[in-house]
């Protein structure tokens, strides 16, 4: 049986505007999460238009420790500033259901059988 994945939201914090090294226009920020699997999820690009909440996505993430890091891209796809990372530990609430706790079987009086059973045949 497999680890059930826990939903997440990532949400990166802007900071103050400063000029762009490369001098060309910012374009986006590429976040990439890597989860507890060890194998990195394709890259998101933030634009700040996301909705419902600008800078923010979902995903979903196996149990354990993962690391996420943000990379701010000019509008030629270079590399502007030193990537953030930020590690995390899912520990996750998997999902739940009501389990079978009992069975009972209860005799049935020949009437009711009958009945029952008549019925049945009426469905066909």
């Amino acid at each position: 049986m497999s680890t059930p994945l826990i939903a997440v939201i990532v949400a990166i914090t802007k900071g103050t505007s400063i000029p762009t090294q490369t001098g060309a226009a910012f374009a986006s920020t590429s976040v990439v999460v890597t989860d507890s699997s060890g194998v990195a999820q394709p890259a998101v690009l933030l634009t700040g238009t996301e909705t419902p909440t600008p800078w923010a996505f979902s995903t979903s993430v196996n149990p354990g420790a993962g690391t996420v890091v943000a990379t701010d891209l000019d509008a030629n796809g270079a590399t502007l500033g030193s990537p953030v990372s930020q590690t995390f530990t899912e520990a996750g609430t998997p999902p739940a259901f009501l389990p079978t706790a009992s069975i009972s079987v209860t005799p049935v009086q020949p009437q009711v059988a009958a009945a029952a059973s008549k019925k049945a045949n009426f469905k066909a």
